[in-house]
């Protein structure tokens, strides 16, 4: 199977179809994998406390966080660059992903 360059975005785009219609919440999810298999170890959601919790009881956080661990595993089998860490922004109903190098990654989830 060939590598579809447009999967994380549509994945992206039917979760943000399905849960953030009505959407005003802005943050950002930085995600990363420490382990062999490049499985979700981590993730770090900056969100205000309330936009968190309503992104977490609709159900929205569990999905991306399954399709994180999905797509980190899908760009290691296919030796993508900086397949092991990003982040996902959300600025209302529109969600998009940045694959980072590892020293881009940590100055950001710094800051």
């Amino acid at each position: 199977m060939s590598y579809d360059a447009n999967f994380d975005q549509t994945r992206l785009d039917q979760l943000a179809e399905q849960y953030l219609a009505d959407n005003r919440a802005e943050g950002e999810v930085f995600f990363l994998s420490d382990s062999d298999d490049n499985r979700l170890d981590h993730a770090r959601w900056r969100f205000e406390e309330a936009d968190h919790d309503l992104l977490k009881d609709s159900g929205f956080k569990m999905h991306l966080m399954e399709l994180l661990d999905t797509l980190l595993v899908y760009r290691a089998k296919h030796d993508k660059p900086n397949a092991s860490q990003g982040v996902v922004k959300i600025r209302g109903n529109d969600i998009t992903i940045e694959w980072l190098p590892k020293s881009e990654f940590e100055e950001l989830r710094a800051v």
